[in-house]
């Protein structure tokens, strides 16, 4: 069997290449205002549902569903894609 010679690799010239400084990607304020304002709107529907509707566990249902897809859509519209 045949043995392999681990791969070596030179060092690489930086003169010629642009070197910046790591930064931290910055969310766009629109979008995290966007987002707060409906994970909020999520939490006061179901909020209004435990209060309104009669029964115990449909309600209870109903609200976990709305705040879910409430905070999903948030967190969808908070972080944009990266392309």
């Amino acid at each position: 069997m045949r043995k392999r010679l681990p791969q070596t690799r030179t060092p690489i010239e930086t003169k010629g290449l642009d070197q910046r400084p790591a930064a931290v990607a910055q969310l766009p304020v629109a979008n995290a205002v966007s987002a707060v304002l409906i994970a909020t709107a999520a939490l006061l529907g179901a909020i209004a549902v435990l209060l309104v509707m009669p029964g115990e566990l449909e309600a209870l249902g109903t609200a976990v569903t709305i705040t879910g897809s409430g905070f999903t859509l948030a967190a969808k519209i908070a972080v944009p894609r990266s392309s």
